[in-house]
């Protein structure tokens, strides 16, 4: 079940990718202010997201398909928000407010389905949290670079790691300040970069949530060798 959970999973990683750079190559979710950014390539999304995606199958597919196709349809979403927060330094409303209720309803039907309404309360009450906390340093100017579709974004993940546990909650949002934090000490040695730089934070909590979704499919490879 391991193998068919990841050769499902790359296989759709890799058509939903294909379908999103072309997509992501029209611009159509730039304002007419922003028509003459420097283009950043989306192609690297045809190399990540089969990745993700397969160690996604691998990990959930046998145990929990419901939670494996909840984690891989959020991934996709998540790769073409950080790719469109990678271009223009936006998360569009458009995107990140349907998200809350679309997500809802999927962890509504993933935790009922599995008959946990437990899990269920503990995703809503973690969505509300991730967002709250975004919420607040957005508003005290806590994180150079962070806005509020990065707060609207973290309502939906929330919901999604809280589906989990409070364990993936923490350590999908750990992770994405860890890589946000590396990334800056990264361009500020390169000189690309200072202290008052901001940088999109959107990738980076992209980032560390898919990691976490994809942490029990490399344990279950690695198991094999």
């Amino acid at each position: 079940m391991m193998g068919a959970g990841l050769l499902g999973g790359v296989l759709l990683g890799l058509g939903a990718a294909l379908l999103l750079v072309a997509w992501l190559g029209r611009r159509p979710y730039r304002y007419d202010d922003e028509a003459e950014l420097p283009v950043r390539d989306a192609r690297w999304l045809v190399v990540v997201l089969p990745v993700v995606l397969g160690l996604i199958g691998a990990g959930w597919w046998a145990s929990a398909p419901g939670t494996a196709l909840l984690l891989a349809g959020y991934s996709l979403v998540l790769g073409a928000l950080a790719a469109i927060d990678l271009d223009v330094h936006r998360l569009p409303d458009a995107i990140t407010l349907p998200l809350m209720g679309v997500t809802l309803a999927g962890v509504a039907a993933v935790g009922l389905s599995q008959g946990s309404a437990e899990a269920l309360l503990r995703a809503v009450a973690a969505g509300a949290a991730l967002g709250g906390f975004y919420l607040v340093q957005v508003l005290i100017g806590g994180a150079r670079g962070m806005g509020l579709g990065d707060a609207k974004l973290a309502v939906s993940l929330g919901m999604v790691l809280g589906l989990l546990s409070w364990v993936h909650v923490f350590a999908g949002t750990l992770a994405a300040y860890l890589f946000a934090l590396m990334w800056g000490v990264c361009l500020i040695v390169a000189r690309k970069a200072d202290r008052r730089t901001e940088i999109a934070f959107g990738p980076h909590m992209a980032l560390g949530a898919v990691l976490v979704f994809a942490a029990p499919g490399v344990t279950g490879l690695m198991g094999l060798l």
